[in-house]
């Protein structure tokens, strides 16, 4: 089968849970499928820039078409996030007064198609090539997979192909996904494909008539990473968290949580995070930023650490926590995100905080696991993620959505 994926962002270099989400998938379809990945030029999320020059490239034996896009508007951006969150400066005073949410049952506040149209485009990535590609080559693939529902090349280009398409929403409980605008997308796609049951319930209770798509919960696999260099080694204790630094990700409350904590002990650890700082968070001689890395540095660092810490409210899978239980590394997760509960509660391969008393706790517990204790606890998180999140599983997942997709239209 021809197959096309459309994703905002696609590189070896990029790291986000969508993004690296979709480069597994593709590069394992393509072992069997004429796969093509549509997508921008961008590395960055926050501007858009054009920052990669090819428009056409192999990336590990797939090919990726890349399309510019319109460099983000930060203050049409602002102002249309107000507007659609309903968070203008008025809408805030009747809040604090009692008189929103009566004004707002009764329509007043209610936002158009052009609102959320403008939303796209300043939100980004706003790229009408990639879409005017698929308009006029639509008839050369049998399926379109796309990912996120957030971003504009997925608005714009899943109702062109509806009904050969596959949306992998990775949605989260988070105040985006609750625009006025994101409905119709749920409601047109061909088949989704979920993270997670807590990924599912949330769409379906929140977008009533997504449950009228067909269905299936798949995730990604997750394969153990064997080191080619076993001579990776500290001098001291830490714990680490890995992927985007970025406050949106609660990781300034980690490092104050972290600093609280560490300041008390006798024998300090440290705090190592890996990923680009895209808040520009600022460390200590106890937090470490290793900037992006390499894979095995990556994962050199993960198998030394005491434990990974997740400490974000949203997530719809969250990779990095399954990478971390099939290397048999515990994990401490933030109790309030659903998706990090469940994986915890379900593996028992870790441990799990809702506030800072919960993390001293999970702290000491941590420092004073013993090794038979640890070595139950990851061989939990292997035993977890070779259960549920194995490739071969999946990919039969997407073999019969495409079976179901050929046949219905």
């Amino acid at each position: 089968m021809k197959i096309s994926i459309v994703v905002q962002r696609y590189g070896e270099s990029i790291n986000g849970g969508a993004e690296l989400h979709s480069r597994f998938l593709a590069e394992r379809l393509s072992k069997k499928h004429d796969v093509t990945i549509l997508t921008t030029q961008s590395t960055s999320y926050h501007s858009w820039e054009n920052d990669i020059k090819e428009t056409e490239e192999i990336v590990n034996g797939v090919k990726v078409l890349r399309y510019s896009s319109i460099k983000k508007n930060q203050t049409q951006f602002r102002k249309l996030r107000r507007l659609l969150l309903k968070t203008r400066k008025y809408q805030r005073w009747l809040k604090k007064i009692g008189l929103f949410n009566v004004l707002d049952s009764k329509g007043l506040f209610k936002s158009t198609k052009e609102d959320f149209r403008n939303w796209l485009k300043h939100q980004g990535p706003y790229c009408e090539d990639l879409t005017e590609y698929i308009k006029e080559n639509k008839h050369k693939y049998d399926v379109f997979i796309f990912f996120t529902y957030l971003y504009y090349p997925t608005n714009a280009g899943l109702p062109i192909v509806a009904e050969k398409s596959i949306l992998i929403p990775t949605a989260h409980d988070e105040e985006t996904f609750y625009i006025n605008g994101y409905g119709k997308l749920f409601d047109e796609a061909a088949f989704i494909m979920y993270n997670s049951m807590s990924e599912k319930n949330l769409v379906e209770n929140t977008y009533l008539n997504s449950k009228n798509s067909k269905n299936e919960i798949a995730g990604v696999g997750i394969d153990s990473f064997d080191l080619k260099d076993n001579s990776f080694s500290v001098a001291y204790d830490y714990i680490i968290y890995i992927g985007r630094i970025d406050k949106a990700k609660n990781v300034d409350v980690l490092i104050d949580w972290f600093n609280k904590y560490n300041k008390n002990l006798k024998q300090k650890i440290k705090l190592v995070l890996v990923g680009n700082n895209v808040s520009k968070l600022t460390g200590n001689e106890d937090v470490i930023f290793t900037g992006f890395i390499s894979e095995e540095e990556k994962y050199s660092w993960l198998n030394g650490a005491k434990a990974l810490v997740i400490p974000s409210l949203h997530e719809s899978l969250s990779m990095v926590t399954l990478e971390a239980m099939i290397q048999g590394v515990p994990v401490i997760a933030n109790a309030n995100c659903e998706v990090l509960n469940n994986h915890i509660e379900q593996s028992k391969a870790g441990y799990l905080y809702f506030n800072y008393p919960d993390f001293i706790t999970v702290m000491d517990n941590l420092i004073n696991l013993s090794s038979e204790e640890r070595q139950v606890m990851g061989d939990n998180g292997k035993n977890y993620v070779n259960k549920y999140y194995k490739w071969d599983g999946i990919l039969q997942k997407f073999e019969q959505a495409f079976k179901i997709i050929v046949k219905d239209k």
